[in-house]
């Protein structure tokens, strides 16, 4: 008797090695996909990682050019005062006097030091009010609560549009570098306010809740879209934003032509106020 294997049993061995040549080729397929993946999620986990560190690192360089630019207005403001201030009103004496040594037949020379003095007096202003506006000096005099109040008046007695403030923080004291972030969302919206909104009423308030001090200035105007709300071109609103969250704040914007604009800033109670922990 022949020892040669039936040739179905011949089949049958090779159809068992080709399934086992699959099986291994199906399992080092499944490896190699399992070990892509693997891959693919450690690289996605370190590139969040990443974004996270390059976010957590623009913030800190916007604070740190928030506050270089208030420390930059600080001294502007200063040598404004000081030099341009001085120097201005050492020649409105001046004129004062000469116009005191003049004779009544010199009307000319009067007239001319009357508009002179009208024109160093407009100068006087001017740089006053630049000082104010690159240093809020009011802030150190007054405190934020009423430098918030006279905002609201001077808001309304140059726009027309009625303006209320409402807190409940009145006694409060305030770190210098939130009240000046707040004092400047502040005045960024009411900017907003009259150039944009065509509205009739402003509100805005600044209370202490249990979750962080909530700053919300409102309007009844047309509301703003959301493609101006997160543009690039959108430099004021970007602003507030990033003075928001360079306090470890969250700030929202938004509203409708039926409801106006609703602008609400949140901020730790530890980063407002002074002698809280942290």
């Amino acid at each position: 008797m022949s020892d040669q294997k039936p040739p179905y049993s011949e089949l049958e061995t090779k159809m068992k090695e080709a399934e086992e040549l699959i099986h291994a080729l199906r399992t080092q397929q499944v490896d190699a996909i399992v070990g892509e993946r693997h891959i693919m999620l450690v690289r996605l986990k370190q590139a969040e990682e990443n974004l996270k560190s390059s976010r957590n690192q623009l913030r800190a360089l916007t604070s740190y050019l928030l506050s270089a630019r208030e420390n930059e207005r600080a001294v502007i403001a200063r040598e404004l005062h000081d030099e341009f201030g001085q120097a201005l009103t050492s020649l409105h004496l001046g004129l004062s006097w000469i116009s005191r040594k003049l004779t009544p037949g010199q009307r000319p020379l009067q007239e001319k030091i009357r508009s002179l003095s009208a024109t160093t007096t407009n100068l006087m202003r001017s740089v006053k009010n630049i000082a104010s506006e690159l240093r809020p000096g009011v802030l150190d005099e007054l405190g934020l609560v009423k430098t918030l109040k006279s905002e609201a008046r001077e808001f309304e007695g140059h726009t027309g549009i009625h303006c209320r403030f409402k807190t409940n923080t009145a006694k409060a004291k305030f770190e210098r570098s939130a009240a000046v972030a707040i004092f400047r969302i502040v005045q960024a919206a009411l900017t907003n306010v009259a150039r944009h909104a065509h509205a009739s009423r402003a509100r805005i308030a600044l209370m202490k809740r249990k979750n962080g001090l909530i700053l919300s200035v409102t309007d009844n105007g047309k509301g703003i879209s959301r493609k101006l709300v997160y543009g690039h071109d959108s430099l004021g609103i970007t602003g507030m934003r990033e003075r928001a969250l360079a306090l470890g704040g969250t700030f929202t914007l938004g509203g409708s032509g039926s409801k106006g604009t609703i602008l609400t800033v949140q901020i730790p109670l530890s980063r407002v106020f002074i002698g809280t922990s942290r």
